[in-house]
Protein backbone atom coordinates (compact mmCIF):
# COMPACT_ATOMS: atom_id res chain seq x y z
CA UNK A 1 0.00 0.00 0.00
CA UNK A 2 2.60 2.86 0.73
CA UNK A 3 4.62 2.00 -2.50
CA UNK A 4 1.17 2.40 -4.33
CA UNK A 5 1.26 5.74 -2.52
CA UNK A 6 4.58 7.04 -3.28
CA UNK A 7 3.62 5.98 -7.05
CA UNK A 8 0.78 8.66 -6.70
CA UNK A 9 2.62 11.42 -4.70
CA UNK A 10 5.47 11.09 -7.26
CA UNK A 11 2.51 11.47 -10.01
CA UNK A 12 1.16 14.27 -8.17
CA UNK A 13 4.85 15.95 -7.84
CA UNK A 14 5.67 15.76 -11.39
CA UNK A 15 2.66 17.35 -12.09
CA UNK A 16 2.99 20.25 -9.64
CA UNK A 17 6.72 20.94 -11.21
CA UNK A 18 5.30 20.79 -14.96
CA UNK A 19 2.89 23.39 -13.68
CA UNK A 20 5.13 25.96 -11.85
CA UNK A 21 7.75 25.79 -14.76
CA UNK A 22 5.09 27.21 -17.49
CA UNK A 23 4.18 29.57 -15.03
CA UNK A 24 7.52 30.48 -14.03
CA UNK A 25 8.77 31.20 -17.90
CA UNK A 26 5.54 32.63 -18.77
CA UNK A 27 6.35 35.44 -15.63
CA UNK A 28 9.88 35.25 -17.23
CA UNK A 29 8.71 35.71 -20.66
CA UNK A 30 6.63 38.68 -19.45
CA UNK A 31 9.48 40.32 -17.69
CA UNK A 32 12.23 40.14 -20.10
CA UNK A 33 9.40 39.81 -23.30
CA UNK A 34 10.25 43.56 -24.80
CA UNK A 35 14.55 43.25 -23.98
CA UNK A 36 14.13 39.69 -26.21
CA UNK A 37 12.57 41.07 -29.13
CA UNK A 38 14.97 44.02 -28.76
CA UNK A 39 17.63 41.99 -29.17
CA UNK A 40 16.64 41.10 -32.25
CA UNK A 41 16.04 43.99 -34.01
CA UNK A 42 12.45 43.64 -32.84
CA UNK A 43 11.15 47.02 -31.23
CA UNK A 44 7.06 46.56 -30.87
CA UNK A 45 5.95 49.86 -29.65
CA UNK A 46 2.93 48.71 -26.88
CA UNK A 47 5.62 47.74 -24.79
CA UNK A 48 2.28 45.15 -23.15
CA UNK A 49 2.06 43.21 -26.63
CA UNK A 50 5.83 42.66 -26.50
CA UNK A 51 5.55 41.31 -23.45
CA UNK A 52 2.70 38.86 -23.67
CA UNK A 53 4.04 37.68 -27.11
CA UNK A 54 7.44 37.11 -24.80
CA UNK A 55 5.23 35.29 -21.88
CA UNK A 56 3.52 32.72 -24.63
CA UNK A 57 6.52 32.43 -26.64
CA UNK A 58 8.53 31.20 -23.11
CA UNK A 59 5.73 29.84 -21.94
CA UNK A 60 5.48 27.24 -24.76
CA UNK A 61 9.15 26.70 -24.80
CA UNK A 62 9.27 25.45 -21.29
CA UNK A 63 5.95 23.03 -22.25
CA UNK A 64 7.90 21.56 -24.71
CA UNK A 65 11.05 21.18 -23.02
CA UNK A 66 9.50 19.55 -19.83
CA UNK A 67 7.39 17.27 -22.07
CA UNK A 68 10.03 15.85 -23.60
CA UNK A 69 12.21 15.29 -20.18
CA UNK A 70 8.86 14.51 -18.17
CA UNK A 71 7.03 12.86 -20.80
CA UNK A 72 8.19 8.68 -20.91
CA UNK A 73 7.90 9.02 -16.98
CA UNK A 74 3.99 10.00 -17.57
CA UNK A 75 3.54 7.71 -20.30
CA UNK A 76 4.15 4.90 -17.85
CA UNK A 77 2.37 5.85 -15.26
CA UNK A 78 -0.33 6.08 -17.66
CA UNK A 79 0.35 2.77 -19.05
CA UNK A 80 0.13 1.94 -15.09
CA UNK A 81 -3.16 2.98 -14.88
CA UNK A 82 -4.48 1.44 -17.71
CA UNK A 83 -3.52 -1.66 -16.96
CA UNK A 84 -4.98 -1.13 -13.28
CA UNK A 85 -8.01 -0.42 -14.47
CA UNK A 86 -8.28 -3.34 -17.26
CA UNK A 87 -7.50 -5.49 -13.96
CA UNK A 88 -10.00 -4.47 -11.95
CA UNK A 89 -12.52 -4.63 -14.69
CA UNK A 90 -11.78 -8.15 -15.83
CA UNK A 91 -10.08 -9.36 -12.85
CA UNK A 92 -6.74 -10.51 -11.44
CA UNK A 93 -4.58 -10.92 -14.34
CA UNK A 94 -4.11 -14.31 -13.66
CA UNK A 95 -7.30 -15.13 -14.56
CA UNK A 96 -7.13 -13.40 -17.70
CA UNK A 97 -4.33 -15.55 -18.62
CA UNK A 98 -6.20 -18.87 -16.91
CA UNK A 99 -8.82 -18.27 -19.43
CA UNK A 100 -7.46 -17.33 -22.59
CA UNK A 101 -5.54 -20.54 -22.62
CA UNK A 102 -6.00 -22.93 -25.55
CA UNK A 103 -7.86 -25.37 -25.06
CA UNK A 104 -7.98 -29.36 -27.07
CA UNK A 105 -11.18 -30.02 -29.09
CA UNK A 106 -13.43 -32.48 -27.93
CA UNK A 107 -16.89 -33.50 -28.09
CA UNK A 108 -19.63 -32.36 -25.70
CA UNK A 109 -20.84 -34.39 -22.85
CA UNK A 110 -23.94 -34.83 -24.67
CA UNK A 111 -22.45 -36.01 -27.94
CA UNK A 112 -20.64 -38.84 -25.91
CA UNK A 113 -23.22 -40.22 -24.49
CA UNK A 114 -25.05 -41.19 -27.97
Amino acid sequence: MLTKLIVEVYAWIIEIYLWLVVLIAGVAGYHYGSNLFGTFGLYLEPHLIGKLIGALICALAALLVSSVVMGPILVVFDIRKSIKSFEMKEGSFSQFVHRTERREPSLPDDARQS
